[in-house]
């Protein structure tokens, strides 16, 4: 039997055309790299269906009903009680990313750009969803590190975190019947910067209370305390949690206290995401088909459904480090890190 030949019009007799299949492969890498980021993965998680005629969608959340004095006086039927809600609504946004390339670059350049840009726009997409869903906790309730404190800029360079901090915030949380979050066993969960959960570590609690020295050191050992309960809640860190600094010059981190469906992150399900490659076409714009472009469009969202659920907590750090721009300072001279830098978006012609 004669080996049967693979040519194009077999790959695509199902219709798989290129644009479809990066589509997916694009897709799949969102979704390992949407694994890596804590806050998508910590959302409860809502399509709003396609050709809804609106980019919002709206969710209702209902109260407790209150108890008290409910003994029955006989002949005499109760006051009915009555059901309170609120609704909660959302806003799905459309996103997107592209790079150029020319044909010259494509016939002479080593290195094959689509393949090796690829999973770094997979990566973009995801970092893209994760900061959208951190710039909705704007409904997020508050907690100050430090005594008296009650503003960001109030926070001094000692205002450090500690168990007991985050304790008082689950149990604020808990007197408000809040609880704990669902990927964590009912659990309140704290989701911080990894300089943050340094500061954790260096709480005497852990080490006087919590560890048993020479048996039970696993945080101290692994440097982080992602998957270990303490006091009744976990913590885990990620790069992504924001970092201000204040009038009083202190960077000031924003670390997270998650409880039972504290928000919403939104998409448009199967159509969420879509990749384009437009290859070398000649049309009326590029006649020549000098050039191609591939990139991505994606619609997300995000909202707190529960600010009793969700709190953000603001507190300095003694391992303040500054955040990363490329550069490092060696022998008292500033070098640039050329393997661990963005690439450089401010000069137009590339240089």
């Amino acid at each position: 039997m004669a080996a049967a030949n693979t040519t194009l019009a077999v790959l695509q007799r199902n219709g798989l055309s290129v644009e479809e299949y990066f589509s997916k492969r694009i897709l799949e890498m969102i979704k390992l790299e949407r694994s890596n980021f804590v806050f998508t993965q910590l959302g409860v998680e809502m399509n709003l269906p396609k050709n809804e005629g609106t980019k919002t969608f709206t969710v209702r959340r209902y109260n407790h009903l209150p108890v008290g004095d409910h003994r029955l006086t006989e002949g005499v039927p109760p006051t009915a009680l009555r059901p309170e809600g609120h609704k909660v609504s959302g806003v799905v946004n459309q996103y997107g990313a592209l790079m150029e390339e020319t044909d010259v670059a494509a016939d002479i350049h080593f290195d094959n750009i689509k393949t090796i840009y690829q999973p770094e726009l997979a990566r973009h997409a995801a970092e893209v969803i994760e900061r959208n869903v951190i710039d909705s906790f704007t409904d997020a309730s508050e907690y100050f590190v430090g005594t008296s404190n009650d503003d960001v800029d109030d926070i001094t360079a000692t205002d450090t975190v500690t168990f007991k901090d985050f304790r008082v915030v689950a149990l604020t949380m808990s007197n408000a019947n809040r609880k704990g979050h669902t990927r964590y066993g009912g659990k309140f969960v704290g989701v911080m910067h990894p300089n943050v959960m340094n500061d954790l570590l260096d709480d005497p609690v852990l080490v006087n209370k919590l560890l048993v020295p020479g048996n039970e050191n696993g945080p101290i050992k692994q440097g982080t305390l992602a998957k270990y309960m303490a006091y009744g809640m976990y913590f885990t860190d990620t790069l992504i949690c924001p970092v201000e600094e204040n009038t009083r010059h202190v960077n000031v981190y924003t670390s997270y206290v998650l409880g039972f469906q504290p928000y919403m992150v939104l998409g448009l399900g199967s159509k969420n995401v879509k990749f384009y490659d437009t290859g070398f076409t000649a049309d009326k714009a590029d006649p020549l088909a000098q050039k191609s472009t591939f990139g991505y469009k994606l619609w997300t969202g995000a909202k707190v459904i529960d600010p009793m659920a969700i709190t953000a907590v603001y507190s300095a750090s003694a391992y303040d480090i500054a955040l990363y721009e490329g550069t490092y300072i060696s022998g008292g001279q500033t070098k640039t890190d050329v393997w661990g830098a963005s690439a450089d978006q401010t000069d137009p012609s590339g240089n």
